[in-house]
């Protein structure tokens, strides 16, 4: 999945996202409220980061210290909860 693709659904907040990657899994949670810039908890492999814009989504690096745009292309088992 592009990056683009995986931000254009996150957006819509309507879903956590959960995948693998290296083999590890890893989510990002939009939490319930939209208050407050509409908060995302990025989570990898025990370690989580909050963070309150999709560009801090989008290119935080905890993914092996990847962000999510530099990994779109390579992560697995995709799944919308």
């Amino acid at each position: 999945m592009t990056a683009t693709a995986l931000q254009k659904e996150l957006t819509k907040g309507w879903a956590m996202l959960v995948f693998q990657y290296h083999g590890k899994e890893g989510h990002v949670d939009p939490y319930c409220t939209r208050e407050e810039g509409f908060p995302y908890l990025l989570w990898y492999e025990g370690d989580e980061k909050l963070v309150h814009s999709m560009d801090e989504v989008m290119n935080t690096p905890i993914f092996d210290s990847r962000s999510l745009a530099e990994i779109a292309g390579d992560i697995s088992d995709i799944d919308w909860c």
